[in-house]
């Protein structure tokens, strides 16, 4: 003899009557299920073909010709330093080290930079590890993008507003196209430098960098 909370009502889950279905939470919603329960959404990495995992660029070099187009950049740009270091013209007035101490130095350590960025190439090629493939799988060219742009923007504006401001617009971008979003605080810390770079080329180099129309309020 049964009560009546232990009777069993068809098409519930303690007793399925015909042409009932058990559904759990695991299968509704899934789609279908495969022999051993686990669910294979269509559309999903487990159903298709598996992801490949882009290379980090902190460990996997660039492969093919693409591994070059650094070291080239690098070169490219301390050979211009270094020509505009052998190139300028210094007041017959200024002491020493004198104006091209620095665009000297700069293309010196970019060449010493792009040596040593052909060796690790070269330590590649040897090892196998730099052969085929898409070396710029990885490649965001956003920060390069906003990085170029504020350079030309730098030089186009540098005659009228002068280093101090331009120079300041020009760390922000570059701390902006790396991630830093304190915008405040960025400002700042480049109006800062810029200060910093512009008193240490008048007062460390003799050379004046650029006043803009700063210089005619001041």
């Amino acid at each position: 003899m049964t009560t009546d909370s232990e009777q069993s009502v068809p098409g519930t889950a303690g007793d399925p009557g015909p042409g009932t279905a058990t559904v759990t939470g695991e299968s509704a919603g899934t789609g279908a299920t495969g022999a051993d329960g686990a669910a294979a959404a269509p559309g999903t990495p487990e159903a298709g073909a598996e992801a490949v995992e882009a290379p980090d660029p902190e460990t996997a070099p660039w492969s093919g010709p693409t591994m070059w187009v650094v070291p080239a950049l690098v070169a490219a740009l301390g050979a211009v330093c270094l020509w505009g270091a052998f190139t300028v013209e210094a007041p017959p007035n200024v002491t020493r080290p004198g104006p091209a101490a620095f665009p000297g130095a700069v293309g010196s350590l970019l060449l010493l930079v792009a040596a040593c960025l052909s060796a690790v190439n070269l330590r590649h090629l040897r090892s196998g590890a730099g052969s085929g493939g898409n070396g710029l799988a990885w490649f965001e060219g956003r920060p390069v993008l906003l990085i170029l742009a504020g350079l030309v923007v730098h030089i186009a504006v540098l005659e009228y507003v002068g280093w101090l401001l331009s120079g300041a617009l020009l760390f922000w971008v570059v701390a902006y196209a790396f991630g830093a979003r304190a915008h405040v605080r960025d400002a700042v810390v480049a109006l800062s430098m810029s200060a910093a770079v512009q008193v240490g080329f008048s007062l460390g180099l003799g050379l004046s960098l650029p006043g803009g129309f700063l210089e005619l309020v001041l």
